[in-house]
């Protein structure tokens, strides 16, 4: 859970930057790559923690979390001028990062 909202936070980071830099006023459509990108890494996240059960409320906040604001923050991303490859990185990570809202408990550190 702790990945999960490290994550989140840095997302609405670039979220707010871009917005702040470029005045944009309304939410921009992201593109259909980073859609994709969010739900397969959602789907690769769920595989790699265990495929924990998925209840409504988790669910929702997964979907919220992994697809619609990292999608944004990646079409953020690459607005900034970032390298070809950040967008893309950041739609896996934290798509990946927003499965641990899933688990039941944090995971261990190694």
């Amino acid at each position: 859970m702790l990945i999960a909202l490290t994550a989140l936070l840095a997302q609405f980071a670039v979220i707010l930057t871009h917005r702040r830099v470029n005045k944009v006023r309304t939410r921009p459509d992201p593109p259909v790559l980073y859609t994709v990108l969010c739900l397969f890494s959602i789907a690769v996240g769920w595989l790699s923690i265990g495929r924990p059960d998925i209840t409504w409320s988790t669910g929702v906040l997964v979907l919220l979390c992994g697809l619609l604001i990292t999608a944004e923050a990646a079409d953020a991303t690459a607005k900034l001028g970032a390298p070809r490859w950040v967008p893309n990185a950041v739609c896996v990570l934290c798509g990946a990062a927003s499965t641990t809202w899933l688990l039941a408990r944090p995971l261990p550190y190694l």
